[in-house]
């Protein structure tokens, strides 16, 4: 019964890469978006309080921080690029699916893809203000990023909050991440600081990271097992359904990831403080990226099967 069950099941599945393209630059999109609002709000900011001299004329930290800020920026303005894409290519395949032109599946969407316009506008138009360090522009990314990701309230129904807040977790912890490895870190690494000033002021960003990181999993799992729960209504389709078997695999890549970051954070971490261990660091983060992009797209063919159904006595 369950293998005729199980042959079922894999018989309605129709995956095309147009699918899973759509479903990554969706991830991207927030993982762009999101990491930037996190990397800025939730881990510069702290760490610009940590230096005393932060305030100073010709203090020689001050346009590290800037540097930084201004490439987590950058790295928010191709979020929104992807979040504009992801939204073509969910509307081209409307358009494809029901043989209608794009105009008329951008107005079959009604307000709700003139709102998704909107949002990438606002997106795109604040990260560039931040680029150019006009401080307003980041303040409008956050109030737009919190809208964002709570707009399902308005649907009065607030299972539909799960999977926007499980990805905004996704993004406040490997986004953030990425924007440290790849805007952070470089710019304290390659300045003119002493060697020992280049070390502690890594110590502190990562320090001012952690617990970021530690919260945004938390949430991750919590959504996590709710989203699972929902999907999978009975303990046996893990094994027996094509969507448990890609669950099975994305549990065991996200495992990789989180014990490669309780690695970085029990063992690398206490080693901050000297340039060395924050090379070492950067290279352990890469790995823990690396792993981050395979859950991405274990995730992309997860979302685009169907649900599993109760098998009939």
């Amino acid at each position: 019964m369950l293998t005729q069950y199980t042959l079922l099941q894999a018989a309605e599945i129709h995956i095309t890469a147009s699918d899973l393209a759509t479903e990554y630059a969706g991830f991207l999109a927030y993982f762009g978006v999101f990491g930037a609002l996190g990397f800025r709000w939730l881990v510069l900011r702290r760490t610009a309080a940590r230096q005393p001299e932060i305030g100073a004329t010709g203090s020689p930290v001050a346009p590290l921080l800037q540097s930084a800020e201004i490439g987590a920026a950058r790295i928010g303005v191709i979020g929104a690029f992807f979040m504009l894409l992801n939204l073509l290519m969910a509307l081209s395949a409307r358009a494809s699916d029901k043989g209608i032109s794009f105009g008329s599946a951008i107005a079959a969407g009604g307000g709700r893809t003139m709102v998704a316009f909107l949002f990438i506008a606002v997106f795109l138009l604040s990260f560039v203000l931040a680029i150019r360090r006009v401080r307003a522009g980041w303040i409008i990314a956050a109030l737009a990023g919190v809208i964002y990701a709570l707009q399902g309230i308005l649907s009065g129904r607030w299972t539909s909050l799960v999977n926007p807040l499980h990805e905004v977790a996704a993004s406040l912890w490997i986004g953030t991440l990425f924007v440290v490895v790849v805007a952070g870190l470089p710019a304290i690494l390659r300045s003119t600081l002493s060697s020992e000033r280049r070390g502690a002021l890594v110590a502190d960003l990562i320090g001012d990271f952690s617990p970021v990181a530690i919260g945004a999993a938390l949430l991750l799992v919590i959504t996590g097992i709710t989203t699972a729960w929902r999907h999978l209504k009975f303990v046996a389709a893990l094994w027996t359904t094509p969507y448990g078997y890609a669950l099975d695999v994305k549990l065991l890549v996200v495992a990789t990831v989180v014990a490669l970051g309780a690695w970085n954070w029990r063992r690398m971490r206490p080693r901050l403080g000297a340039e060395q261990a924050a090379h070492e660091l950067r290279r352990s983060a890469r790995a823990e990226l690396f792993f981050a992009s395979l859950v991405l797209v274990v995730t992309g063919v997860l979302v685009s099967l169907p649900s599993p159904r109760l098998p009939h006595p």
